[in-house]
């Protein structure tokens, strides 16, 4: 068995099975526990199962490579009937039932076309093979049981699965005998059957049925007992049911949007986180600007203290501010012609001018000439002349004039 496997769902005579592993290995049945579960093998029941052995030549090639060119052969096979696989599915499986000198004998099951839809096949497992590969069949013979209330009849041929089919009669009778030696001679009579050496009938049934089996049948031994517990295929035929690949693909798909999404989240917390420590980093340098502008403030506020007061005291100490000098100059930019100082004022930063001009071209030269002279230039002067030629000019010294 698998390592792999831990548990078994099987399609029981009136409930799905569930067998687990123990620690040696050996799977137990498990009473009362839930078939929905997820398993890690799910033993599909013969109801959705078709099969259809066939010979494959051999030619010069030899055994190994007719089993090879099977798989291509039986694919066509179920796609004619309507069986192909889509989104991820695996609906069918091939294995070598026997092998003679120039051709080999393959057993091919797969999913009913008409049963996908069927709910057992939506069950939750890991891996997926075809009940009846998972029981001990006889080497060479039939091996009759019921699944989930309908009789399976599984045959074989040198110990490997040959064909499984479902009866249609209900009980274990007449019919039920009649039915079985019609698909042995349908078998037999393409050369699939060897010989028929034993028959194992896993379910009750009388005497009187065991006996007209075997003379049907040709059978040397017929034995009724119970059914043995399930066992694991040497190798699984990994069958994937197209409800359950398509699920599969669905959670991929959701898995994949969930992988997207945190990759967005990602770089989201990615670009922010950046974006913080961007911000904590100007923070600190501000607080630090912040703190060395505290630090440096009585500084600069002496000197600004100092400049207002060098300002103010400017007029009276700068030789270019006393009232003399700034009378000599006002006085040097009168033209001898054309207008008339009557009085000059100055006061702290402020000269006041009033007088009479001819016309008021010649106050717009006097205005013009008191700008442009470099010692008066200090001063921003403001003024103009009425309809009486009479004129009053103010000059206010600027701070930039001060410096």
């Amino acid at each position: 068995m698998s390592r792999s496997i831990t548990s078994l769902r099987f399609p029981g005579e009136s409930t799905w099975e569930i067998w687990r592993c123990n620690r040696a290995g050996v799977l137990e049945l498990c009473p009362g526990a839930d078939g929905a579960e997820k398993v890690t093998l799910h033993g599909i029941q013969a109801l959705c199962v078709d099969s259809s052995p066939f010979w494959q030549a051999a030619g010069e090639a030899g055994i190994s490579a007719a089993a090879a060119g099977a798989a291509d052969v039986a694919l066509l096979r179920w796609e004619g009937v309507g069986v192909s696989d889509a989104d991820g599915s695996c609906q069918s499986a091939l294995w070598m039932v026997a092998e003679q000198p120039h051709r080999a004998l393959m057993g091919s099951a797969a999913i009913s076309a008409d049963m996908t839809e069927h709910e057992s096949l939506s069950a939750k497992a890991e891996q997926y093979d075809i009940s009846a590969r998972m029981l001990p069949l006889p080497h060479d013979g039939v091996a009759l049981w019921r699944e989930l209330g309908r009789t399976v009849a599984a045959f074989t041929r040198a110990g490997g699965l040959l064909h499984v089919t479902v009866l249609s009669a209900p009980h274990l009778d007449v019919e039920a005998v009649d039915e079985l030696r019609c698909v042995m001679l349908a078998l037999d009579a393409q050369e699939f059957l060897d010989r028929m050496t034993e028959v194992r009938v896993w379910m009750n049934c009388d005497e009187t049925f065991t006996q007209e089996l075997a003379q049907a049948l040709g059978a040397q031994e017929v034995r009724a007992e119970p059914r043995p517990a399930p066992s694991m295929p040497q190798k699984l035929a990994a069958l994937v049911p197209m409800e359950v690949a398509q699920q599969r693909k669905e959670q991929r798909q959701r898995l994949r949007m969930v992988q997207i999404a945190t990759a967005v989240a990602a770089v989201f917390v990615i670009f922010f986180s950046a974006w913080a420590a961007l911000l904590f980093r100007r923070e600190a340098r501000l607080n630090a600007g912040e703190a060395e502008l505290r630090t440096i403030a009585p500084q600069v506020l002496a000197v600004s203290e100092a400049q207002n007061a060098w300002q103010a005291l400017e007029p009276a100490v700068n030789p270019d501010f006393y009232p003399m000098e700034v009378y000599h100059q006002v006085l040097s930019v009168i033209k001898p012609n054309g207008l008339r100082l009557n009085s000059f004022d100055i006061e702290e930063a402020t000269v006041k001018l009033t007088g009479v001009v001819s016309d008021n071209t010649a106050f717009f030269e006097f205005r013009d000439a008191l700008t442009s002279n470099l010692a008066l230039a200090r001063f921003e002067w403001v003024g103009k002349a009425d309809q009486n030629l009479s004129f009053d000019m103010t000059g206010t010294l600027t701070t930039g004039g001060a410096q």
